[in-house]
């Protein structure tokens, strides 16, 4: 199978904590599937509020969605206690394979502001 790296730069809105919170702390990049959810990557939570993720876009594809090429994201903080801090809204249908009309090549990074759900 071949190997697609893509990246996710993404920006987290939060309604209920104080943005600060989640400064340094783990967050996970998981895509939301019928059965259950795929875990794609993992990195730190930036001073303004951004996260940059790298995975193989075959880590998205799973007994319950072995063709997806679109996966449904959503990330997760969790706290000190191992209880979720912050968990996004998902994004729908990923489309890191879409091709740009001006020049004709694949998205291989998309950003995405992620509200809190």
């Amino acid at each position: 199978m071949k190997t697609t790296y893509v990246r996710v730069i993404a920006k987290l809105n939060c309604r209920t904590i104080a943005p600060e919170m989640l400064v340094g702390r783990a967050i996970r990049l998981y895509d939301a599937d019928a059965l259950s959810d795929d875990f794609l990557s993992s990195s730190k939570v930036e001073p303004d509020g951004t996260v940059g993720f790298l995975f193989d876009l075959s880590t998205s594809r799973s007994p319950d969605s072995l063709f997806e090429t679109k996966p449904d994201l959503y990330c997760v903080v969790s706290g000190d206690d191992g209880g979720i801090l912050y968990r996004s809204d998902i994004h729908a249908n990923t489309d890191f394979l879409g091709v740009d009309p001006g020049s004709g090549e694949q998205h291989r990074t998309i950003q995405i502001e992620f509200q809190q759900a």
